[in-house]
C-alpha cells in the first residue's frame, strides 16, 4: 500500500519510516522517455545539452547544475571532488549508462552498488535523464517529486560541511530543477542518501518482483 507524503517535511524525514513511495511502488516496466529539456546553470542560463548517442561514456550528455571552466578534470577524491561533480563535472554532465557511483560519502555502500546497479537498470534502462510515461517519476531512480526534494533537504547539512556555500547554492538549485535534469552526482548522491544503510530500500522494493535486485 502506498501512503503519499503530504509535505515536503514529512519526505525530509523519511529514513524514520514515512512511506512516500518511489516509482517502483506503483509502476513496473514504465514506457520511458528522454526528456528534450532545457539545461540551466546557477545563474539559469542555458547549457547546451549534447545529444550525440557516439560520444563514449563519461562524455556524453551535459545536466549538471552549472558547469566546470574549461580544462577543469573532473575527477578527484574528498570533498574538492564532490564539489567539482556537484558543479558539473565531465563524469557528472554524463547521463547515460551505468558507471560506478560517483558519490563515495557517509551513505554509500560499495557492497550494494549490484543493487542500485540493478535498481537503475530495472527502472531507467540506465538512463539518468528518463521520464515514466505519466511523467511523475523522473531520473535514473525513477524518484517522485517529493521524494527527491526530501532528498536535498536530508543531504543539506553534510553538504553544508564538506562543500560549503557553493554546494549550498547548488543543493538549493535542484529544488527548482526537473529531477531528471540533476547531474549524475547529485542524483547517486540522493539514491545513497535515501537508502541510507538500507533503511531506505523500501521505496525499491517492488522493482523486481521476486527477486532480490
Amino acid at each position: 500500500m502506498r501512503i503519499a507524503a503530504p509535505t515536503i517535511l514529512v519526505a525530509a524525514i523519511l529514513p524514520v519510516g514515512v512511506a512516500t513511495s518511489a516509482h517502483a511502488d506503483e509502476e513496473i516496466n514504465p514506457s520511458l522517455s528522454v526528456e528534450a529539456a532545457t539545461v540551466v546553470d546557477l545563474d539559469g542560463n542555458p547549457i547546451p545539452v549534447s545529444e550525440d548517442p557516439g560520444v563514449p561514456g563519461g562524455v556524453s550528455q551535459n545536466a549538471g547544475v552549472a558547469q566546470t571552466p574549461a580544462g577543469e578534470a573532473g575527477g578527484g577524491a574528498g570533498a574538492s571532488g564532490d564539489l567539482r561533480h556537484a558543479l558539473g563535472s565531465k563524469q557528472s554532465r554524463d547521463m547515460k549508462g551505468y558507471e560506478p557511483s560517483l558519490y563515495r560519502g557517509e551513505w554509500f555502500m560499495p557492497k550494494k552498488e549490484h543493487r542500485r546497479r540493478c535498481i537503475m537498470d530495472r527502472e531507467s534502462n540506465n538512463l539518468y535523464r528518463a521520464v515514466s510515461a505519466g511523467g511523475k517519476y523522473r531520473g535514473a531512480y525513477q524518484m517522485n517529486r517529493a521524494l527527491a526534494i526530501g532528498a536535498t533537504h536530508m543531504m543539506m547539512k553534510e553538504v553544508r560541511k564538506e562543500m560549503g556555500k557553493p554546494g549550498v547554492r547548488a543543493l538549493k538549485r535542484l529544488r527548482e530543477i526537473p529531477t531528471q535534469q540533476w547531474n549524475r552526482y547529485w542524483q547517486d548522491r540522493a539514491f545513497w542518501t535515501i537508502w541510507r544503510k538500507g533503511k531506505g530500500s523500501f521505496h525499491w522494493r517492488h522493482t523486481i518482483p521476486g527477486t532480490r535486485c
